[in-house]
């Protein structure tokens, strides 16, 4: 599989409890496209603080769930900005979008997402599917790196 499109690497990582997901993401200049079909609050929440923290620059929703994800990751967002004790929030702002078409949304992602604060380097695709969508992931990039 492809590794790099429109200058930006591309990695794919498979959500788990039981593996250190978090050890795989960037520290800096990365979009993250985070699919999400049926998966409990509080896995979500732990990723959204988590993906922040992480200087996050753009994050993509895609799946079932992609509007209530998105929506809750610009609360958290709101919610850390006016919190006086409030954990990280980068310097640059988080821009966040939502989308129900899975192939649009990964070409979104690799192709028209752009921050005019920091150059995305780097897309994580974060399937929170249990890697049932990671075949269909492959299967578009390979479809428009040709």
């Amino acid at each position: 599989m492809v590794d790099h499109i429109n200058d930006r690497k591309i990695t794919i990582i498979e959500y788990s409890t039981e593996k250190n997901w978090f050890d795989q993401i960037p520290l800096k200049n990365w979009l993250c496209v985070l699919i999400v079909n049926d998966k409990p609050r509080r896995y979500i929440d732990e990723v959204i603080r988590k993906v922040i923290s992480k200087d996050v620059v753009y994050i993509c929703t895609i799946g079932k769930q992609s509007k209530q994800i998105h929506d809750l990751i610009d609360e958290e967002i709101s919610f850390i900005a006016v919190d006086i004790n409030s954990p990280y929030l980068p310097q640059h702002t988080i821009i966040t979008t939502w989308h129900l078409d899975f192939e649009e949304g990964i070409w979104f992602s690799l192709f028209a997402a752009y921050s005019e604060e920091v150059i995305i380097k780097e897309i994580v695709i974060l399937d929170m599917t249990d890697g049932s969508e990671i075949p269909r992931v492959k299967a578009f990039i390979k479809k428009i790196d040709r």
